[in-house]
């Protein structure tokens, strides 16, 4: 195995991670592997990359940065120009270090280090149905339907399975402390959400539905009766997803969906980008179009500007698409 081999496993497996932390993490090792120049010792030193991909998920905590007290401080003086000024730098805590730990009184919890798991077996889930909102999401192919989180208080989650085999993964609300506190803070601190589903799972319907930030998938192999993908903002990535029936719908963002999408397909641009690489031929399947600003790469085919297709017969295998402002593009192959 060779270092570039090594190192796509391993951010393989980080996806939980930001994409600030994945490329920290990587650089590191790039660099290990650069200063010993000798890939196999490295790799001997290291083990295997998916256990090294567990250990540097772990080690990046969810939790804000730690802010510092500021010492006491306070100036006087005259510049040469013979302006006066004064220096006051107070003995307390940053602003946002302040309304963090207030947030977190007034709610009855520390978000940053709240942690949750749960754990369901393959027989008891029909339906799949994640709705989420802000933060990073990750869904993984295992053996179990397993939900971990960081950051997310208890009372703001849902993860059960109700009367009609529906698991539900949802959070209640998007974070408000994320439109509360300012730029700075959003970088500090990123809810995640890690989604294990049995490798090969099958349900009736399945729902990925993401309110902002970005949800991606590692080694995913899931079948479903009826697919909806819902993107209000950010970034969605499905692959390994095998489908009857679709609805890909995306306000503003972009999507990226692979797999087989068979039967009826709709696909609805308003904003943003979608991309639909699906197994087959274009020769399989008919696709309609409707176009605003936008434009529809079919294949080697490309449509755009206020226009409309509807073609006479319909195959088995259909594609409806609705374009906005956006583009999206369907590509064909394995």
């Amino acid at each position: 195995m060779t270092k570039k081999q090594y190192l796509a496993i391993v951010e393989k497996n980080i996806q939980a991670l930001t994409a600030e932390e994945r490329k920290e993490a990587l650089e590191y090792y790039s660099n290990y592997f650069d200063d010993a120049d000798d890939d196999d010792k490295v790799i001997d030193e290291l083990g295997d990359p998916e256990t090294l991909a567990r250990t540097i998920v772990d080690n990046f905590e969810c939790v804000p940065a730690k802010i510092t007290k500021k010492k006491s401080k306070k100036t006087k003086g005259e510049t040469e120009d013979g302006i006066k000024y004064e220096t006051v730098d107070e003995d307390e805590e940053d602003k946002f270090a302040d309304e963090e730990k207030t947030y977190s009184e007034k709610n009855g919890f520390d978000y940053s280090q709240e942690k949750m798991l749960f754990e369901f077996q393959k027989t008891e889930v029909v339906n799949l149905g994640i709705v989420v909102g802000a933060g990073q999401f990750c869904i993984k192919s295992g053996k179990t339907y397993k939900v971990e989180t960081k950051g997310i208080s208890k009372k703001d989650f849902r993860c059960e399975i109700n009367d009609a085999g529906t698991l539900i993964i949802e959070n209640k609300k998007i974070h408000s402390n994320l439109k509360k506190y300012g730029h700075s803070i959003k970088n500090k601190w990123c809810p995640r959400v890690l989604i294990t589903v049995p490798a090969g799972a099958s349900v009736e319907n399945l729902k990925l539905s993401l309110g902002a930030g970005q949800l991606t998938t590692s080694d995913l192999s899931i079948s479903a009766e009826k697919t909806i993908i819902d993107l209000s903002a950010g970034e969605l990535i499905a692959e390994g997803i095998t489908s009857q029936s679709t609805n890909i719908r995306c306000s503003m963002g972009s999507i990226d969906v692979s797999g087989t999408l068979k039967g009826y397909t709709k696909i609805d641009c308003i904003m943003g980008s979608i991309k639909v690489r699906t197994t087959g031929t274009s020769r399989t399947y008919s696709c309609d179009t409707k176009i605003g600003m936008g434009t529809v790469h079919y294949g080697d085919e490309k449509r755009n500007g206020f226009s409309e297709i509807i073609t006479d017969s319909k195959k088995k295998n259909h594609f409806f698409v609705k374009v906005g402002m956006g583009d999206v593009k369907i590509s064909f192959g394995k």
